[in-house]
């Protein structure tokens, strides 16, 4: 159950999560952004097609961890376990990068209003050193990329650039390793683009990485 709130946050009573999505309520969410200082990088997720989708939804890159806060949750409990399911992550060394307001409809029966809590989460791993054993099933792979790259496709300065990915295996969890591949501009999600909002909370965690 998640707990629906009017367009000014007061909270209001709690609905199922697909009534949540049909009805186009507003509720909060979670979104963690993992980055490597060392290596100027941010990582995304790919996911396997999703039930909970009523609609088709491309091979997008999504920002590393997300989901949405339950009825019982405070914001933090919520990313934490977040983490933990998506990506196996734990001891998390967090950092508040703000709120972002979406408003989208992808299909007549899953529109999308949102409270998204972003945070930036810190990794001193590599793709290469992380493990995903226990991660989430519906996770399809974990992409690398450096932040001007991605500013650049954000910009579309450039159209493509490259990148590293992990290949899971959807039930052993095992990755597979892929240096090199190339990231095209098309695989952000669309309203990335006309947000400003998501541009000024990667420069917010590119101000964090070059402290």
């Amino acid at each position: 159950m998640l707990k629906v709130y009017d367009t000014k946050m007061n909270s209001l009573y709690n609905k199922d999560k697909k009534i949540v999505h049909e009805q186009a309520l507003w509720h909060k969410v979670v979104t963690g952004i993992l980055f490597n200082k060392r290596t100027n990088s941010l990582y995304f997720q790919t996911i396997y097609p999703k039930k909970s989708y009523t609609f088709d939804r491309p091979d997008y890159i999504d920002f590393s961890i997300g989901g949405h806060v339950e009825d019982n949750e405070t914001i933090r409990e919520a990313l934490i376990r977040e983490a933990k399911e998506e990506l196996d992550l734990s001891d998390l060394k967090l950092s508040f990068l703000g709120i972002r307001i979406c408003n989208c409809d992808p299909a007549p029966t899953y529109r999308i209003r949102e409270f998204q809590y972003f945070y930036a989460i810190e990794t001193r791993q590599n793709l290469q050193e992380m493990s995903f054993l226990h991660s989430d099933k519906e996770v399809k792979s974990i992409i690398e990329v450096k932040i001007d790259d991605f500013l650049n496709l954000l910009l579309k300065i450039k159209s493509a650039v490259l990148a590293n990915e992990m290949i899971l295996n959807r039930e052993t969890r095992h990755g597979t390793y892929v240096k090199n591949i190339t990231l095209t501009a098309d695989r952000i999600i669309p309203d990335y683009y006309d947000d400003k909002s998501i541009f000024e909370k990667i420069l917010t965690l590119k101000a964090l990485i070059e402290e």
